[in-house]
């Protein structure tokens, strides 16, 4: 036996590192009282509020009944309403509530610090550079090409 330990394929890596972040951001979550996933939803209705909730469950890219049990959590905290589409009975439209739209700091304030501590060290650069990869992986599985935007380099290190 050489001592060697044995390495982490990429994929096993980029699956830890993935787990680790939503650990941590689940974790600042759960002090606002909301559970993985909720935080899309808070996100996605205060960028397009008044949006489907067939829409937002293709938006968020999950299936209907993730979105209804979901919507029910929020609006049982009073973060969100669903009201009637006033064109088609079939259909809701999902709001944030005044209580949900002063969340939507607490989340982004969340995920700014997750993604400082993650980063943690790296120059601009290197944050572009991975977010170059990680949008080539996607699109090795399918997704659409996602447009590369042009990011300052300027390094996000936790105070």
């Amino acid at each position: 036996m050489t001592g060697r330990k044995k390495k982490t394929s990429v994929l096993a890596q980029l699956f830890l590192a993935a787990r680790a972040g939503r650990t941590a951001l689940s974790a600042r979550l759960a002090e606002q009282d909301l559970y993985p996933g909720q935080d899309a939803v808070l996100l996605a209705l205060d960028d397009d509020a008044g949006i489907s909730l067939r829409d937002l469950a293709t938006r968020l890219a999950v299936r209907p009944p993730t979105i209804t049990k979901t919507m029910a959590r929020l609006s049982a905290q009073g973060l969100i309403e669903k009201r009637p589409s006033p064109d088609d009975a079939r259909q809701s439209h999902a709001f944030l509530t005044g209580k949900g739209e002063a969340l939507v700091g607490e989340v982004k304030a969340a995920q700014k610090a997750v993604e400082q501590a993650a980063f943690a060290g790296f120059s601009g650069r290197e944050r572009k550079r991975l977010r170059k990869l990680l949008k080539r992986i996607d699109a090795n599985f399918g997704a659409p090409p996602a447009e590369i935007e042009e990011e300052k380099d300027v390094p996000h290190e936790v105070p």
